[in-house]
């Protein structure tokens, strides 16, 4: 039987077919929208990446900047920027990768549509002026610094004892200055009440975590009592040292480099551990320790060198040590002994006991400088009254400590964006020395400054600042009392930094040395 088709069964077929048509036109619209709704999110999105990588681009050219002004300008931050509907996290982490490198990492971070989405660029940033023999601290704080990690060493007794050194390690070591550079520490001693062999130490600090390996020694002057002052380290093999010797500069004679005993700069060759020249400084007069060498800092075949009060001649002195011999290249009266030099950029920071306590001086031409700049303090200009004592320059903030017997302020923070100028105040604050009949009589003798932080070597103490806001400084940290603790004696002489590690030198009233390798806690 054949089938057949009546009109109405093909009424019934194209009422399926319409319906099947307008469902494929139903999805299609369906899909043309889906489409344009994820064009319009990926537009969206490369719109808001496209921003966030100009962003961490010039969180990365910001410090890149920072870095030429100033190395230790480079920390790691996290701040908020809102731009439009959107809130961008921007971090900058900055990894010290060894003593002259900092690796850091711009990293911007929003949400969109429930999702997280980040950009991330990283570089090297290095420090070659500090190749040279310059400052190797690093900035960025590692470890709990509210906590401090401590461990002190006796020089004689501890780092000296059993390592082979010619001194005898009961002997008196007063420790007059330390400079680290390149995992060695370089350690001055002046030991007025006997002749140690050794008046230079170099010692081996490349595990931080250890108490500092003896390595080497020279007596700068075996037939003498006094040692030295002060050092500086070339970067060339070659260490420059303020000798503490006392001669009669009025009438002793070094024409030739050989005396010892007649001059205020010396050229020590790390190599051999051997004085290579002595030089007195032309000019200079003076007996008893007058116009000695006092403090010096090197930079570039330039030393730049502080002596004690001189009856004549001047106390400052720029010295070109590029050649076989040094060669005096200019002078500048202070007035008063010399007792802390800073370099930076086409300026001399000076600081002494005088009126003006800071005194700047332009050194483009290290052979005509000149008098620019300077700051006078309330309270300053009778003796061990106002002393200017201790200095560092991190950007535009240059910090002046002091050595004061009344109320008045120990630490300036002065505002340094035109050395030309007599420097105006940004803050001051009032240091106290602990465990002493006078708290208000203090010195602030050595400053390492640590992004954030500020530590404070007084006579004392090791002490701890939060300057986040430099107006209003907070205690970060409990001081500590510095070896040897109670019983007097020059404590709180030298410090330097290298890493993450402050190293501070002090001393008793019986001359024994000690040094204090300082960390954040674990």
């Amino acid at each position: 039987m054949k089938a057949q088709l009546t009109g109405k069964d093909i009424r019934g077929l194209a009422t399926l077919e319409i319906l099947i048509a307008f469902a494929v036109l139903i999805l299609c619209i369906s899909a043309v929208i889906m489409v344009a709704f994820d064009n319009q999110s990926l537009a969206v999105d490369l719109q808001t990446n496209n921003e966030a990588v100009s962003k961490a681009q010039a969180i990365l050219e910001k410090a890149r900047a920072d870095s030429r002004e100033d190395f230790n300008l480079v920390n790691s931050f996290t701040t908020t920027n809102i731009s439009g509907p959107l809130s961008y996290t921007e971090t900058l982490k900055v990894t010290q990768t060894d003593l002259f490198t900092k690796e850091v990492t711009s990293t911007v971070t929003w949400q969109t549509a429930g999702r997280t989405l980040k950009t991330i660029l990283t570089t090297l940033l290095t420090n070659p002026s500090a190749v040279g023999g310059g400052d190797t601290c690093s900035s960025e704080l590692v470890g709990d610094w509210t906590s401090l990690n401590i461990d002190i060493y006796e020089f004689g007794a501890d780092i000296l004892e059993g390592s082979g050194t010619t001194s005898v390690t009961s002997s008196g070591f007063p420790i007059t200055s330390i400079q680290t550079f390149d995992y060695k520490m370089y350690v001055t001693i002046n030991n007025t009440n006997g002749n140690n062999n050794g008046t230079l130490f170099v010692l081996d600090i490349a595990d931080p975590s250890d108490m500092p390996k003896y390595l080497e020694e020279v007596d700068n002057n075996p037939g003498v009592q006094r040692g030295l002052n002060s050092i500086a380290v070339a970067g060339d093999g070659r260490a420059l040292v303020a000798s503490a010797h006392t001669p009669n500069f009025n009438t002793c004679v070094n024409t030739d480099g050989t005396n010892l005993s007649c001059g205020q700069l010396q050229i020590i060759d790390l190599s051999d551990m051997s004085v290579d020249y002595t030089y007195k400084v032309p000019g200079v007069t003076g007996t008893s320790g007058q116009g000695i060498g006092n403090v010096l800092v090197y930079r570039d075949g330039i030393v730049y060198l502080g002596l004690a009060n001189s009856p004549g001649g001047a106390e400052f002195h720029t010295i070109d040590v590029s050649g076989s011999a040094p060669s005096l290249l200019d002078s500048v009266e202070i007035g008063n002994g010399v007792n802390s030099i800073l370099v930076k950029d086409d300026y001399a920071y000076v600081a002494s006991p005088n009126n003006e306590e800071l005194k700047i001086f332009d050194i483009s031409t290290p052979s005509a400088i000149d008098e620019v700049g300077g700051f006078s303090a309330p309270g300053g200009g009778v003796p061990f009254n106002g002393h200017g004592k201790s200095l560092n320059l991190v950007g535009n903030e240059l910090y002046l400590g002091r050595t004061l017997i009344d109320s008045e302020s120990e630490l300036y923070i002065l505002n340094n964006s035109n050395p030309e100028a007599n420097l105006s105040e940004i803050s001051s604050m009032e240091v106290f020395n602990a465990n002493t009949p006078n708290p208000e009589d203090a010195s602030v003798n050595g400053i390492i400054v640590r992004n954030n932080l500020v530590f404070l070597i007084t006579k004392k103490e090791f002490q701890t600042w939060d300057f986040t806001d430099l107006e209003n400084p907070v205690e970060y940290a409990s001081p500590v009392l510095l070896p040897p603790g109670t019983g007097g004696g020059l404590q709180g002489t030298a410090t330097d930094c290298e890493g993450n590690y402050i190293y501070v030198g002090s001393q008793s009233n019986n001359d024994k040395g000690y040094i204090s390798v300082i960390t954040g806690g674990s």
